[in-house]
């Protein structure tokens, strides 16, 4: 029963062991994929804002172009309303080509209207007064009723005259209306062209500059997408590489299990073979025993494997030895590793003394496990593992009481 205890304190020692050592190297990748994690991280808060900045430029972009479109749709009307403008100007002016006839026609009319006046007045003159002259038209009428046909006649001829003098007039009246009507629309016409080719200047400014800033954010576009492009292959990266490192601690995990799993084994498969051997000591022992006389010294070695279990104090010759020394591996022949170690309570002793696994007590000292060998730890020898060089080359080589515990 205490054999099993042994077995099983030695069994749970090396899965600490085995445990603290891979510990450290699972927080190790731990550490790593928390430092990608956090890089991670960063990358996506810079994606997250070029995406929102990409965002806001093409609302603004959107905006201008439709800017743009209402820009176009203006020069577009305006371009159609300098076009009709021409095209009232063209009208306009085949007006007044036709005012300027109809001018030249009233004052062909007037012209010889005035003929008519100045050949009736040089008649007048030859004649006499006008009076005079519708005077003797009428006394030389010969009866009553050529009398009236005479009067009438003069009247008409008299009312004509009146009638001229005022449609002469009327034709001048109305010459100078067409004259103001046509300077007033050519005005009109050359003010409304006028302003919609200032316009039309004006719109094709706003129309540059708009496409300048469009061109600007277009350019801007093309660089905020090719920097989300780089931000999301390196959040792809640090992905891969955060998969990376989880496979990486799983297999560490794995491998840890598979150690402790095979340190136990290995350790429980030697406490097996120290039973068998200590069982086959004890056969041999009895049967020596039994086949020599009790006053019969036994041999050295069984004399020191007796005298090294029974429990009892017996003298040693000690010395101490670190991890850290020339050539030195830090491993103790059960894989014990002193250096993650430095701490641990191990002497190096004769397995054919004192067996590999035991716990051995030394006096003043402590307890301790019997857990490597030496090439010069032979019979009565143990050499003692202390972590600071310094303090084992103190200890130097002492006469030491040890007993094996169990």
């Amino acid at each position: 029963m205490l054999k099993k205890f042994i077995t099983l304190a030695i069994v749970a020692w090396l899965g600490q062991f085995f445990f603290a050592t891979g510990t450290y190297a699972t927080e190790e990748l731990e550490n790593e994929q928390e430092q990608i994690k956090e890089e991670r991280e960063a990358v996506q808060a810079e994606l997250s804002e070029a995406e929102a900045e990409l965002v806001a430029l093409i609302a603004d972009l959107e905006s201008l172009n439709d800017h743009l479109h209402n820009l176009s749709e203006k020069i577009e009307a305006n371009e159609d309303m300098i076009e009709e403008t021409e095209a009232e100007i063209s009208e306009t002016e085949n007006q007044v080509e036709e005012l300027e006839a109809e001018m030249d026609r009233l004052q062909e009319d007037i012209d010889e209207r005035f003929e008519l006046l100045k050949d009736r007045a040089s008649s007048y003159q030859r004649n006499g007064s006008g009076n005079g002259a519708y005077i003797e038209v009428i006394l030389g009428a010969e009866s009553f009723g050529d009398f009236m046909s005479r009067v009438m006649t003069i009247s008409k001829i008299a009312q004509a005259d009146n009638d001229f003098i005022e449609q002469l007039e009327a034709n001048q009246l109305e010459l100078e209306e067409v004259q103001l009507q046509h300077v007033e629309s050519l005005l009109a016409l050359a003010n409304k062209a006028t302003e919609l080719e200032e316009m039309q200047d004006e719109l094709d400014e706003q129309k540059e500059e708009v496409e300048r800033v469009r061109d600007d954010m277009k350019e801007n576009e093309a660089e905020q997408e090719a920097l989300i492009a780089k931000l999301v292959d390196q959040d792809l990266d640090l992905a891969s590489q955060e998969a990376d490192v989880r496979n990486r601690i799983k297999d560490e995990v794995k491998r840890q299990e598979e150690q402790r799993a095979e340190a136990a084994r290995q350790a429980e498969q030697e406490a097996k073979e120290r039973e068998a051997a200590e069982a086959e000591k004890e056969r041999e022992s009895a049967e020596a025993k039994s086949s020599e006389s009790n006053t019969s010294s036994p041999s050295r070695s069984n004399s020191n494997n007796n005298s090294s279990s029974d429990g009892s104090w017996q003298t040693f010759s000690a010395t101490a030895y670190t991890a850290s020394c020339n050539g030195c591996s830090g491993i103790t022949s059960t894989g014990i590793n002193l250096k993650d170690n430095p701490n641990a309570k191990v002497i190096a002793v004769d397995p054919s003394v004192i067996p590999l696994g035991s716990r051995v007590e030394v006096k003043g000292y402590g307890t301790y496990i019997a857990a490597d060998t030496g090439g010069n730890i032979t019979g009565q020898k143990i050499d003692i593992f202390m972590s600071n060089r310094s303090n084992a080359l103190a200890f130097g080589r002492q006469s030491v009481q040890i007993r094996i515990l169990n």
